[in-house]
């Protein structure tokens, strides 16, 4: 078979996977209609593999493609966090719009600075 339909086939696998970890995730954890803690926890830990795999993994690898833009690409969503948060706005509810801003950006950061840290060792 040729290398890139091979290519192909593990970001499409990779990236069902992932949608179905993400709906797992939604499940186990439904939006109050508050911080989307589902969206926080999927973005947290995309941004910790993203990062650990990025660092461990050689770009054209089939593991590459598979984890990082198959699984992770459906997995993680920046446009469900703007989307909770543009809700939150309309809500009126200012303080926690900006609390899932934060949080979602700092625990993000630090997800990904932990799997950079951990590609190290």
């Amino acid at each position: 078979m040729n290398g890139q339909f091979i290519l192909i086939i593990m970001v499409a696998l990779g990236g069902a996977l992932g949608a179905l970890l993400r709906f797992a995730v939604s499940t186990a954890f439904p939006n109050d209609g508050g911080i989307g803690i589902n969206v926080l926890i999927v973005n947290v830990i995309g941004c910790f593999a993203i990062t650990f795999i990025l660092f461990s993994f050689e770009p054209g690898d089939n593991a590459y493609a598979f984890l990082l833009i198959g699984v992770l690409g459906a997995f993680t969503t920046m446009s469900a966090v703007s989307l909770d948060t543009v809700n939150l706005f309309i809500s009126g509810t200012f303080g926690t719009a900006f609390l899932n801003i934060v949080l979602n950006v700092a625990a993000c950061v630090g997800g990904g600075s932990a799997g950079w840290f951990l590609s190290l060792h």
